[in-house]
């Protein structure tokens, strides 16, 4: 009997498990449990099964490694990917458990299977340019659990659709530009031509710009689980379409201007996002800014790491991804119980949700990097990295004017970069700050109800990890680097 070959475990399983969520979406309690244990079952596949050989799984013979042609495109695992998608589904487990007890919108558990599917086909395929428009299609699929049935507003999903789309062209353009097999393909004329297609297509789908308008507005508007599916899963697979551009054409990722546009997109999404994130008078969009400042704390730490680029951007990515799940958790505890997230309306909450309120303050202090949070062990390296070539922070001209002349416009650029980072911490702090101020106070509420049991459970033990990961980064090192091995692109 022939083994069942990986990439077809990995597209039928949670596909099938899609249609039997969308069967039973009316019971939630089912639907949860079909569609944690499929990812749970998935996460444990992609981390357990090897490449190079054969393994039974119940009795039946698995190829995990072993590639299959598919309407002439080759479908094949590499342990990157095998990795990229043993994470995706963790999240998945996290995100399930919360919307079992939580509704996220009947829509939520299906289409987020389905997503998963071509998530997975984004992985498998080896052309660039089909994975993109594979990538495409997912992100179509997201606006059904974006707007979890409501038709309020929307504003967050027709912006995600839209910014996300208008990547398509430049990135599809790029990857012809650079393609081996067209004319004279590798010349430094058409790598050059390449570099500016490919910042467009890459800056949208990383949501460099339009200054991520689209996060904010899909954190305000879609339930807090989606958003953080999109914010994790979703980045994630726009940061590995990233990766396999510049490993598939190392000549752009070589390019000075390459190099300027990554710090550039980091610096600017930094300190934007905390500024913003300062001024909210919300915790949805705050969330959204937040996000989006840890964001471009991802790009400076792939520019600012040299060598080791791709395992600090990673590493920051998995601490990242732990922080938006705690927020979020604690989210949708706070909107289910009090209906809103305004600041002027939560006037005694921290009395009556107090592990609600703990895992918001939490999660936003992991985002902004502080000290003894997931956050913060790579924004201190990245700090470091910066401070390494930096000629002053000192807020006297004096000290600044010496350095520009040590170094003419080296010294301005650093000194920009390290403040970037400071406001960028310190504005998401000041937002934590007013929304704490907001849910403060003697005042008893009567219209807010218990905190659910099993989703404050569930905060508690993200905010544990959160803690864990800000005092022991090193046990992410090991699975961390074997990803980054396979995208040395810096």
């Amino acid at each position: 009997m022939n083994p069942v070959p990986g990439p077809i475990l990995l597209l039928v399983l949670p596909l099938l498990a899609a249609g039997a969520t969308y069967l039973v979406r009316r019971w939630a309690i089912l639907a949860a449990f079909l569609a944690t244990a499929m990812a749970i079952v998935l996460a444990f596949l992609c981390l357990r099964l090897p490449l190079d050989r054969s393994a039974f799984v119940l009795g039946q013979e698995v190829a995990f490694g072993r590639p299959i042609v598919i309407l002439g495109q080759t479908l094949q695992l590499d342990p990157a990917g095998k990795l990229w998608l043993a994470f995706v589904f963790g999240l998945a487990t996290i995100y399930y458990l919360v919307a079992w007890r939580i509704s996220q919108g009947r829509s939520f558990f299906p289409f987020s299977l389905a997503i998963l599917t071509l998530y997975t086909l984004v992985i498998l395929l080896q052309v660039f340019e089909a994975a993109v428009l594979v990538f495409a299609v997912s992100v179509a699929l997201t606006v059904f659990i974006i707007q979890a049935g409501q038709l309020t507003s929307v504003r967050g999903a027709q912006r995600y659709l839209l910014v996300t789309l208008l990547a398509l062209p430049f990135l599809l353009a790029a990857g012809w530009l650079v393609n081996p097999s067209a004319p004279d393909a590798q010349t430094a004329e058409m790598i050059r031509r390449a570099v500016v297609p490919a910042a467009l297509g890459l800056g949208l789908l990383l949501a460099v710009f339009p200054f991520g308008t689209w996060m904010p507005a899909v954190a305000a508007d879609a339930p807090p689980i989606v958003t953080a599916f999109l914010f994790t899963a979703g980045q994630a697979m726009a940061l590995f379409l990233t990766f396999a551009f510049f490993r598939d054409n190392p000549l752009v990722t070589g390019d000075p201007v390459m190099a300027t546009v990554i710090r550039l997109a980091g610096l600017v999404m930094a300190a934007s996002g905390g500024l913003m994130a300062a001024v909210q008078r919300d915790f949805g969009r705050f969330f959204g800014y937040a996000a989006l400042s840890s964001l471009g704390i991802l790009l400076l730490a792939l520019e600012a790491g040299g060598s080791q680029g791709v395992t600090l951007a990673l590493l920051h990515g998995v601490g990242r991804s732990v922080s938006i799940a705690l927020l979020a958790a604690a989210l949708a505890i706070l909107r289910h119980r009090v209906g809103t997230d305004r600041f002027a309306e939560l006037q005694g909450i921290a009395r009556h949700l107090p592990i609600a309120t703990l895992g918001l303050m939490l999660g936003g202090l992991a985002l902004a990097g502080f000290p003894l949070t997931a956050g913060f062990p790579t924004y201190w390296a990245v700090s470091r990295a910066l401070w390494s070539w930096a000629y002053s922070v000192a807020p006297t001209l004096g000290e600044v004017a010496s350095a520009v002349e040590a170094a003419p416009g080296q010294g301005w650029v650093s000194t920009i970069t390290m403040w970037a980072l400071i406001v960028s911490s310190a504005g998401i702090i000041i937002g934590l700050l007013r929304g704490l101020n907001g849910m403060l106070g003697a005042e008893r509420r009567t219209d807010v109800a218990r905190q659910p049991l099993a989703a404050s459970l569930i905060v508690l033990a993200l905010a544990a990890l959160t803690i864990v990961l800000g005092l022991c980064p090193q046990l992410l090192l090991d699975p961390v680097q074997s990803a980054a091995q396979a995208f040395s692109l810096f």
